[in-house]
């Protein structure tokens, strides 16, 4: 019995020197690969990515939300202890797209590092590499130039009013674009969109926020919008709060940053016409370049008069699949059910 038992102990020890307790690989080592991947078709189900936590929605349509990326939704139906700005690694149980962003269920994962096989992405380069650091995006470093920050007072859900005057170099006026309209609307769970289209005086990408303070000072909401701006032509940046923030006054930066490794020809894709049918928009879309980004999305303005009342995105990768060169043509369905609006306009994002 008693030789049982050292073999036993034996086996036990040789398994722990031989990587039986060995860490977990992280696949994906930021949101910005991770997302990359999902845009380009692949099926990252059961994978292992680490993020950074953006932003928090304890009370989403879908659970406890926890954002990360430009459409990265990873949902839970409890309280996952996550707080915003925390570095999270996570093994994926099931994604989905839905109108343009991806909605992932997930466990959490403690025992996994990064290592040689971990995809990063690369600002500096345009490639996919490996990081052994496994710190995620937070270890990428970029060089951006701050536009401004300027404080708004929002009066009602209908318009923002400048708590500033709107001089060259403010968030509103800048080098890089000017505000050209503002507007908002409570979209169909609630939610309050603020929507500031902007006309492009460069080809430069944008970062954007917009922090919501109450009378007391105290913060209410953040939302974040990053956009790719073409040289004389319309884009919009878009802030969504969960909470009531018609009474707040926002704190808005904007931060011009390097370009991306994904942006591909500009005015690759025009549209060509537009119908709705039932609950469907139908918008036909035509290929004017010879090739587009990979992640090359449309933005949609929907206007009731003068009046924005919505507003539509989604990548030509996942909605258009049939644009494959120049002269091509494809329809994208888009849902708007319960929406009210006798006009769209149209923009395309590289």
């Amino acid at each position: 019995m008693k030789r049982v038992f050292k073999i036993i102990i034996m086996l036990c020890v040789l398994c722990l020197l031989s990587g039986c307790g060995s860490k977990q690989s992280i696949d994906y080592g930021d949101a910005e690969s991770f997302e990359a991947a999902l845009n380009a078709g692949d099926n990252l189900e059961g994978k292992i990515v680490q993020f950074k936590a953006d932003e928090l929605h304890p009370q989403s349509k879908w659970g406890y939300n926890v954002w990360a990326g430009e459409h990265l939704n990873f949902v839970s139906s409890r309280n996952p202890d996550i707080k915003e700005g925390d570095i999270v690694v996570v093994k994926t149980k099931t994604i989905e797209n839905i109108n343009g962003s991806w909605k992932i269920t997930y466990e959490k994962v403690s025992n996994a590092v990064a290592d040689d096989n971990t995809i990063m992405y690369s600002g500096d380069d345009g490639v996919n590499g490996s990081n052994e650091s496994g710190s995620g995006k937070e270890e990428i470093s970029t060089e951006s130039e701050n536009v401004t920050t300027e404080k708004t007072t929002k009066a009602t859900t209908e318009s923002t009013t400048e708590a500033t005057t709107e001089t060259e170099g403010t968030y509103t006026n800048n080098e890089y674009y000017d505000v050209v309209e503002k507007g908002s609307y409570n979209n169909s769970i609630g939610h309050t969109i603020i929507i500031h289209k902007v006309l492009a005086k460069q080809d430069v990408a944008i970062d954007a926020s917009m922090i919501a303070y109450s009378s007391d000072g105290s913060v209410i909401g953040k939302s974040s919008s990053d956009v790719e701006l073409t040289d004389g032509e319309y884009n919009y940046f878009r802030y969504s709060f969960d909470a009531d923030v018609s009474d707040a006054t926002f704190e808005v930066t904007a931060n011009a940053k390097n370009p991306s490794f994904s942006v591909g020809e500009r005015n690759a894709v025009e549209m060509t016409d537009y119908n709705v049918s039932g609950n469907d928009l139908y918008i036909t879309f035509k290929q004017t370049r010879d090739s587009m980004g990979t992640f090359a999305k449309y933005k949609i303005l929907l206007y009731k008069g003068d009046t924005i009342v919505g507003d539509e995105d989604g990548y030509f990768s996942v909605y258009a699949k049939n644009l494959n060169g120049k002269d091509s043509t494809d329809v994208a369905s888009i849902l708007v059910y319960g929406k009210d609006f006798d006009r769209i306009e149209y923009y395309y994002e590289p």
